[in-house]
């Protein structure tokens, strides 16, 4: 059967060539040889000149677009950590981390690319746990260059309520927020409850611009706020609002690696107040004014290579616990120091009410409240009468808190050294004036000798001499040893100045020359009322 099949087919192949040839047409080539080598009539194909070209080089392929502060969105980390006994069955686990995702997704949009997972590290899932967290561990797990911010959640299960808490990590700024935490009796609202805690634990970033002049002479900064034109989709989650605070800080990043951070600089006891932000024209460009003691500060600067953020805070409490301590010192509490806290925006405004009066107790503490209105005040410190130190405070910030003030023993010293050296001469002139009393009775009496005696132990009477030579004595000494400790004199000068001009006000010349011509008049009275009497 196979032999006839192929018979049939060569008697087809040969019908079809014998038509092409009484039609004049060439038979066709086999296929394998009309692809082996070309035919002798037609001469093979020279390559053209574009082929014989050398090819061009390629482009180098274009950076990527920068993004504006204003228009970048934040990359967040939301880990929540749920106990065995809140959700036992990993399916609820699940549910309630899609649950806060979506809600997240509701509230942000696409200000944040937020990745929210479970955590698989958080063990145990309680607050006291998220309280245990250091900045250190953070930085390994949080990475600048894959997170701007992280969240932490925990849920744990209390009775028949659950805890949720909430920490914040900032990697730019490398610090963590206080734990903020809240309970719900339905399980239902963990979730929204969650949410709510990421939302009230988010501290924006604000990039500094640059610095001018209101039109009544004040200087103001303006600052953008991070993806301040992509507005959040709930109302609730605005970024910055009038009367927000702002926490400051400085970023050196290498020269050669813009990216890698060299050096932070925290501004402690420095803020911005939030006074305007723009809506309309410029979404997330604000207006704030810059409060600080020093009478330096590097935010706002020029340099190479220098970040100048700034984070929004709220207050996660109502009241802060403040520790006074000596700078550099922190295991020297400073005890029984007055403070009074002032009203106002910068220490030389008009003050909005009276002011408020706490002392220090044994260990240098004293609790400070926010107050409806100012949420930066200042703090005035006073060492006895004598004012110590004048600085800005935004009270529950951070719950407890230490400020480190200026070391004041020097000026102390010299100060109860000019208070002796006062005692001191209020005693020499009132055993002067005494003295001088029964010489005049001495000398009424006609007793020469009595009088002489006076006028010998007025003579031994310290003098200005004495005190002035005291007075220097401590405060050369003094001043030698601020100026070796890099404090300030001022107030040591004041207080040697001020005992200094009242021994010249009661030993000055003319009062001097007085008390000799009374003591002339009644040597010459008593000698004669003498010669009187002899006679």
């Amino acid at each position: 059967m196979m032999r006839i099949t192929n018979y049939i087919a060569f008697a087809a192949f040969c019908l079809h060539v014998a038509c092409s040839v009484a039609h004049g047409q060439e038979a066709p080539a086999p296929v394998a040889e009309a692809s082996a080598e070309p035919s002798a009539a037609t001469p093979a194909e020279e390559p053209s000149s574009e082929d014989t070209a050398t090819p061009a080089p390629k482009k180098p392929a274009e950076p990527p677009e920068e993004i504006l502060f204003k228009n970048l969105p934040y990359t967040v980390n939301v880990s929540v950590a749920i106990d065995n006994r809140s959700l036992p069955d990993q399916a609820d686990r699940d549910d309630m981390i899609m649950s806060i995702r979506h809600a997240i997704a509701r509230m942000y949009g696409r200000m944040w690319v937020a990745d929210v997972q479970a955590n698989d590290w958080l063990i145990p899932a309680t607050r006291r746990h998220l309280e245990w967290l250091t900045e250190g561990e953070m930085l390994d797990r949080y990475p600048e260059q894959e997170y701007h911010k992280a969240f932490l959640v925990t849920v744990e299960a209390s009775g028949s309520s659950f805890n949720i808490s909430c920490r914040e990590y900032d990697s730019r700024i490398q610090e963590l927020t206080p734990v903020t935490t809240r309970t719900t009796h339905d399980i239902r609202s963990i979730a929204s409850v969650a949410t709510q805690l990421v939302r009230d634990s988010f501290r924006p970033c604000v990039l500094y611009q640059r610095m001018f002049v209101d039109e009544t002479g004040r200087n103001f900064m303006e600052m953008q706020v991070q993806a301040g034109e992509i507005p959040p989709p709930d109302s609730s989650a605005e970024q910055v609002v009038e009367e927000d605070v702002l926490r400051p800080f400085v970023r050196q990043m290498n020269r050669r690696e813009p990216e890698k951070l060299d050096k932070l600089l925290r501004l402690d006891l420095s803020y911005i107040r939030v006074m305007a932000v723009d809506r309309e024209n410029a979404p997330g460009l604000l207006k704030g004014y810059f409060i600080t003691h020093s009478p330096y500060s590097l935010f706002g600067g020029k340099g190479r290579a220098i970040q100048h953020l700034a984070v929004r805070q709220r207050p996660s409490a109502d009241q802060s616990k403040v520790r006074l301590v000596l700078q550099g010192r922190p295991d020297k509490p400073l005890v029984s120091h007055r403070l009074a806290l002032a009203y106002q925006l910068n220490w030389n405004d008009p003050e909005d009410g009276p002011q408020t009066k706490l002392v220090s107790d044994r260990n240098g503490e004293v609790v400070i409240h926010t107050h409806p209105g100012h949420p930066t005040f200042w703090i005035r410190v006073y060492s006895g009468a004598s004012l110590l130190a004048r600085v800005p405070y935004a009270p529950g910030l951070i719950p407890s808190d230490t400020i480190e003030l200026p070391d004041d023993s020097i000026r102390l010293a010299v100060e109860g050294e000019m208070q002796l050296l006062a005692d001191e001469l209020i005693d020499a002139i009132a055993l002067r004036a005494v003295l001088l009393a029964r010489a005049r009775k001495a000398a009424e009496a006609g007793d020469e000798s009595q009088l002489e005696a006076l006028f010998t132990r007025y003579d031994e009477v310290s003098a200005k001499d004495y005190f002035l030579e005291k007075v220097n004595n401590v405060r050369i000494p003094a001043i030698r040893e601020a100026n070796e400790r890099r404090l300030g004199t001022s107030r040591i000068r004041q207080l040697c100045d001020g005992l200094q001009s009242t021994v010249d006000l009661f030993f000055s010349d003319e009062k001097r020359n007085e008390r000799q011509i009374e003591i002339q008049q009644l040597k010459a009275m008593a000698a004669a009322k003498a010669k009187a009497a002899g006679n």
